[in-house]
C-alpha cells in the first residue's frame, strides 16, 4: 500500500542562533521527541513531523537543527537557501547571544531575501537569570518587521505558537507566489491571443 504521507507538501524550517541557546530542545519539543538529549548539534541535523495546520491541510514539516559553533557556520548558513522559513533564537540569560541577532539576520538576508522569520528568546523559565528583557526582544523584532516570542523549550512555553506563527507566514508566502505565477500565465495567455489575432488583421 502506498504511503500517502509521501505525497504531503513539505515545509522546511531552519532553527538558527548561537551555540547552546536551545534550538535542539525547541525542535524536539515541537515534534514530541521527549527523550533526554544533552549533546551539542554537530553540523546540521533534522527532524520531521506531520501536522494538520490552520488551513485544514496536512503538511510534512522538516526542521533543520543547526549547530551554533563558529566552525560549523558556513555549513549551517548554506542550509538557509533551502528553508521556507526561519526561527532565529537567542538565550535570554546570555546577552551576547542576543547581541548577535542582527548579524544573523544580515547573513540570512544576504542568502535569501524575504524569507519569513520569527525571533525567539528562549529559556524564559530561568527568569531570575534573565539578562535580556522581553521589551528588548519585542523591539528588535519590530525593527526587522517580524514577531517575537518569549519561550521555554524545556517547559514547552510558546513552542507551538512560534511554529504556528512561522508556518502561517510561510503558507501566506507560498499562496502569494502561486497567485503571482497564475497571473503571469494569464498575462502571457492574453498576449499570445493578441499576437494570434494580429496575424489575421
Amino acid at each position: 500500500m502506498e504511503n500517502n504521507d509521501n505525497k504531503l507538501e513539505m515545509i522546511k524550517i531552519g532553527c538558527f542562533g548561537e551555540s547552546s541557546v536551545g534550538k535542539t530542545c525547541f525542535a524536539r519539543k515541537y515534534v514530541k521527541c521527549e527523550s533526554e538529549f544533552d549533546l551539542s548539534t554537530v553540523g546540521v541535523e533534522y527532524f520531521i513531523t506531520n501536522k494538520t495546520l490552520s488551513d485544514g491541510k496536512k503538511y510534512k514539516i522538516k526542521i533543520y537543527d543547526t549547530a551554533g559553533q563558529e566552525r560549523y557556520r558556513s555549513l549551517c548558513l548554506g542550509t538557509i537557501r533551502g528553508c521556507d522559513g526561519i526561527i532565529l533564537m537567542y538565550d535570554i540569560t546570555r546577552k551576547n547571544t542576543f547581541d548577535l541577532i542582527s548579524q544573523w539576520i544580515e547573513n540570512i538576508n544576504q542568502l535569501k531575501e524575504n524569507c519569513p522569520l520569527v525571533i525567539v528568546g528562549n529559556k524564559c523559565d530561568l527568569e531570575d537569570k534573565r539578562k535580556v528583557t522581553k521589551e528588548e526582544g519585542l523591539e528588535i523584532a519590530k525593527n526587522y518587521k517580524t514577531v517575537y516570542f518569549d519561550s521555554s523549550a524545556k517547559q514547552g512555553i510558546n513552542v507551538e505558537n512560534t511554529f504556528e506563527e512561522l508556518i502561517n507566514r510561510i503558507i501566506h508566502n507560498i499562496n502569494l507566489e502561486k497567485e503571482k505565477n497564475v497571473n503571469i500565465k494569464l498575462e502571457k495567455g492574453k498576449k499570445n491571443k493578441q499576437k494570434k489575432r494580429g496575424k489575421f488583421c
